[in-house]
């Protein structure tokens, strides 16, 4: 009897140390940190990617649709230096020191530095709920015109962190994302009443759908806008707001199926394109 309650109880124990191990292979992952948009400008002096600026009627001139857009919003040369550090003059990067003294020895140097971030001056003609929505956008293909696109993700994400200046304004924040069937999804970042720079992190709930069921597809999970809104009883006669290195966290991994590369769409194309793919005979040939 004891024996037997001994072989059970050793049974338990390689039951469970099984049942871990597969765990363990199902949720292979490759967490990284991905850097979404910087706002930085190219070596020819133009930032990478274009923004805008949509407010409400009461953000246009005399507070019609149709008015002029009364915001502004540049690339200015300014960055957290909780991040990237101090401006080293003339060279374009920021530096750190530790210890109590400002010394050579215990200067470290940040290489990778922000040289770049975007600022926005947000004004109203009424108080309010008002609204400021900024998308990013591109040229539209085959006009001097832009639209609104999605700035896509990698992997499942995990996370959102970025960085805002704020100067006090009772104003609130929100991403909004959009999934691969084009559906808004909204996530609270909160109150930028604050003054000078500060770090947000927007968990990214993961109920909302990441990836496509079947293969293949173009549709992506990305980015849609960035949304400030005005408490009522805030001031709306002229914010300095500044946004500046949006990242994430995702897990990137992708498992690799036998014949993988037929769902790429690049791949897709290439095959079933005009040149070196055998069609068969069409209707018109067929004896019926």
């Amino acid at each position: 009897m004891f024996l037997k309650k001994n072989v059970l109880i050793l049974l338990a124990i390689m039951l469970v140390c099984g049942t871990s191990a597969s765990f363990a292979i199902e949720s292979t992952s490759n967490i990284q940190s991905i850097v979404l948009e910087d706002f930085e400008l190219s070596s020819e002096g133009q930032p990478k990617r274009y923004w805008y600026i949509e407010p409400n009627r009461f953000g246009k001139k005399g507070s019609t649709d149709a008015g002029e857009n009364l915001q502004q919003w540049r690339w200015v040369k300014a960055w957290p230096e909780a991040y990237f550090g101090n401006e080293i003059a003339d060279k374009g990067r920021g530096e750190f020191f530790y210890g109590p003294e400002k010394t050579e020895e215990n200067m470290t140097r940040y290489t990778d530095v922000s040289g770049t971030c975007l600022g926005m001056y947000l004004t109203w003609e009424r108080q309010g709920y008002n609204v400021a929505e900024l998308y990013p956008v591109k040229k539209a293909e085959g006009s001097d015109k832009y639209e609104k696109t999605l700035i896509p993700f990698k992997g499942k994400v995990r996370e959102i962190d970025f960085w805002v200046w704020g100067s006090n304004f009772n104003y609130t924040m929100e991403l909004v994302l959009e999934d691969y069937r084009g559906v808004e999804h909204r996530l609270n970042v909160g109150s930028i009443k604050h003054i000078g720079w500060k770090n947000f992190k927007v968990p990214v709930p993961q109920n909302i759908p990441q990836t496509v069921p079947t293969i293949p597809s173009s549709r992506v999970f990305g980015l849609k806008k960035i949304v400030i809104w005005t408490n009522p009883d805030a001031r709306v006669s002229g914010a300095y707001i500044y946004i500046d290195h949006i990242k994430y966290l995702a897990d990137v991994f992708e498992e690799i199926y036998d014949g993988y590369q037929l769902g790429d769409v690049d791949q897709i194309k290439q095959l079933w394109g005009e040149e070196g793919a055998v069609k068969g005979p069409s209707e018109n040939e067929i004896n019926k």
